[in-house]
């Protein structure tokens, strides 16, 4: 028993008496003091929260039921472990559709299924290790800033512009960073869509330079004035660009799944560490979304939401413009879910942000989105996806209150 116990004739086994353990009290972690005071109830909250999708209006029946036949129908060994690569029918069906829909013929066995977007870019950047420097558009997602600090990669930042990154700022030759991250169509937070020119700049630069492209197709399916632009993976049949996509917007971030098309170079060292990052991607939901896309109730799906998407956004502008008129620009293309607006006032972002929560708004600082040169004015993040028109026309009419009343 090691000498914690001691057996007792007739008796049993008890443990020693003169055994001391050592009393340590156990240390607390306390909460960050907070304001509550200064905060309303969160139920009343209007958050204009980006990149968050209408939840309230996801078919669930519609998914229940493809959920219940895979349940019925499923084959013994989809209740095991699946291929870290994905099912064969969900990559087939998803080949197809980015080749219908994006313009980029892919053979389905370069298709990798992932629980999101940022697993495809996390192993990716494992896939490339190591890796020295890496270029992305500033601003751009603050998560990507984290991810490049974790990979201990030098960031290299690179301006955007009303046509997208300033490909001409991109250094060449030695000093050419051997990646370059972009968010093309509806790029993360200006809004902006890389022009066709920028595009065919970007994929020349790359070539000249032995560079890889990784495109974030962030937001494309829901442009509002035209076709989305065909994607920059289509326009170059080298393989010198990782398209990664995801079905968090367009159906529910809960569903944790995405997919990326590795170029083939890729495809052997990116499914090596998938296996060992999840072993693999949930079986039943790689079926049903394989149904939803094949029967194109997926497509309908994304019609109906482009629709209502194009009308809460309408609203959003619609209702800046008539508080703020000329106090304010907003950035951007008529598309996806977000929009970032300037505000052409005396104050911090962080007081703007703080005032408006007072007020029962969320609102997000577009700050935490640059590195280096910050923006010259306090500019606002405001999604609309999982708002109401009701509820945005609210939301605006608060902070035009607080603008109203002098609190900033």
């Amino acid at each position: 028993a090691e000498g914690y116990a001691e057996a007792r004739q007739g008796s049993g086994t008890y443990v020693l008496k003169t055994l001391v353990f050592p009393q340590q009290p156990i240390k607390r972690l306390k909460d960050p003091p907070r304001r509550t005071d200064l905060l309303p109830d969160n139920s009343a909250l209007i958050d204009f929260r980006p990149g968050l999708p209408a939840l309230d209006l996801f078919p669930r029946a519609t998914w229940k039921r493809a959920l219940a036949r895979v349940l019925l129908t499923a084959k013994a060994e989809h209740f095991g472990y699946g291929p870290a690569e994905g099912l064969p029918q969900l990559r087939r069906v998803i080949a197809q559709y980015v080749g219908r829909t994006r313009g980029l013929p892919v053979a389905p066995e370069r298709v990798v299924i992932t629980i999101g977007t940022a697993q495809a870019l996390d192993l990716m950047l494992r896939a490339l290790a190591p890796l020295e420097t890496m270029a992305f558009e500033n601003p751009g997602p603050e998560p990507i800033h984290r991810l490049i600090r974790i990979h201990q990669i030098k960031p290299r930042p690179i301006p955007v512009d009303e046509h997208g990154l300033r490909v001409d700022l991109l250094k060449s030759g030695a000093r050419a960073p051997k990646v370059v991250h972009v968010i093309p169509s509806h790029q993360f937070p200006t809004g902006e869509a890389m022009r066709l020119e920028r595009r065919i700049e970007l994929l020349n630069w790359a070539e000249q330079n032995d560079a890889l492209i990784i495109e974030d197709d962030y937001d494309s399916e829901f442009r509002f004035d035209q076709s989305p632009p065909i994607a920059l993976a289509a326009l170059n049949p080298g393989q010198r660009v990782v398209y990664i996509g995801s079905f968090s917007k367009t159906m529910f971030p809960g569903l944790r799944l995405g997919f990326c098309v590795v170029p083939e170079k890729f495809i052997n060292r990116f499914l090596e560490l998938k296996w060992f990052s999840d072993r693999c991607t949930p079986v039943l939901e790689q079926l049903a979304l394989a149904e939803w896309l094949e029967s194109g109730i997926f497509e309908r799906h994304v019609r109906k939401m482009r629709a209502i998407y194009a009308k809460r956004r309408e609203t959003l502008v619609k209702s800046l413009g008539e508080r703020f008129g000329n106090r304010i620009h907003i950035h951007g293309v008529p598309a996806g879910m977000h929009i970032m607006v300037d505000f052409y006032l005396d104050l911090t972002e962080a007081d703007l942000a703080f005032k408006a929560l007072q007020a029962g708004v969320k609102v997000y600082p577009a700050g935490s989105c640059y590195i280096e040169q910050k923006p010259k004015c306090p500019s606002l993040i405001m999604g609309f996806g999982n708002l109401n028109e009701a509820a945005i026309e609210r939301g605006v009419e608060s902070l035009s209150h607080v603008l109203k009343k002098g609190l900033i």
